[in-house]
């Protein structure tokens, strides 16, 4: 077993086995054990299992879905058998990651110094920009759950404390103690991609679960700083399952708050793609958002 016996790690896939080999060397330097890693496959075409069985043996445990469930369906494969095998935490991340080589003893000595934790998100930066952060958690403003990322942007400073107090935590990477899984379940797998972090995170901290940003535990993420040319379908599906996740959990006052938040937000939005010539991002804009609001979710788009 590796530096941190009580953690398991699931990484899902989906043909990307490079990345994801990357992502389990990464670990393995770090000091976890491959019997600590579960790889969750999503119906991947391109060979990633018969690759990963040939590279790392029998030690690497893969679960292979006969079909893609999505990322929280994937994590809902993955987290059971991770459960059983005596996870007391449990890393979930995602492929295109690499870890420092302090990474697993970083997270452990979190635990350690903050035993009322039960979320722990990790130092996030920016692959291409090692020094850059990417995400560290969100702290919601009270009386809406507008998230307000911390330190998004600003370099790496040694002046961060070792723990901050979050209330959101990012699917890229999050390390969740078992007794949440057992008080609030796992993640709504309904939702194919994106928001599903934000509503796990929301209903663990109404459950009563601490949250905090692990600033030493540092991982880069292979995400581009200028994102590039955002497709359609993930423009409808991140408007619509953010507003799905608000929709959800506010009433009355609240609720009205956050409708003129995502419609300023949405027409913000248009407005950019229409000064830098994104005209076939609009529509996918506002069906998200009336889909978010009425609560149909069945397009797929």
């Amino acid at each position: 077993m590796g530096e941190f016996p009580g953690l398991r790690i699931i990484i899902v896939n989906y043909n990307h086995k490079n990345d994801t080999i990357s992502c389990i060397e990464s670990l393995n330097t770090a000091g976890a054990g491959l019997e600590q890693i579960f790889v969750v496959d999503n119906a991947s075409m391109d060979n990633s299992v018969e690759t990963f069985m040939a590279k790392f043996g029998k030690s690497l445990n893969i679960i292979a879905s006969p079909t893609n469930k999505g990322y929280p369906g994937a994590l809902n494969l993955g987290i059971p058998k991770a459960l059983e095998n005596g996870a007391e935490w449990v890393l979930l991340m995602n492929n295109d990651t690499e870890v420092d080589q302090d990474f697993i003893i970083e997270l452990e000595k979190a635990v350690k110094a903050r035993p009322d934790v039960a979320l722990f998100g990790p130092l996030i930066l920016y692959y291409e920009s090692p020094e850059t952060i990417w995400y560290l958690g969100a702290k919601v403003i009270p009386g809406t759950l507008i998230g307000v990322r911390s330190f998004r942007g600003k370099r790496l400073s040694s002046k961060i404390p070792a723990t901050l107090p979050m209330d959101l935590f990012h699917g890229c990477a999050m390390m969740v103690r078992k007794d949440v899984f057992e008080t609030i379940g796992l993640f709504d797998d309904s939702q194919l991609i994106y928001g599903d972090d934000a509503d796990f995170s929301w209903r663990a901290k109404q459950a009563g679960f601490v949250g905090a940003a692990a600033t030493r535990a540092k991982m880069w993420h292979k995400i581009s700083l200028t994102m590039g040319r955002q497709k359609p379908r993930t423009r409808y599906l991140i408007t619509r399952n953010t507003i799905r996740f608000y929709n959800r959990y506010t009433r009355g006052f609240t609720r009205l708050i956050m409708f003129l938040f995502t419609f300023i937000r949405c027409t913000w939005l248009m407005i950019t793609d229409i000064v830098k010539a994104r005209f076939e991002l609009i529509k996918p804009l506002w069906l998200g958002f009336w889909d978010g609001w009425r609560g149909n979710y069945a397009r797929s788009y």
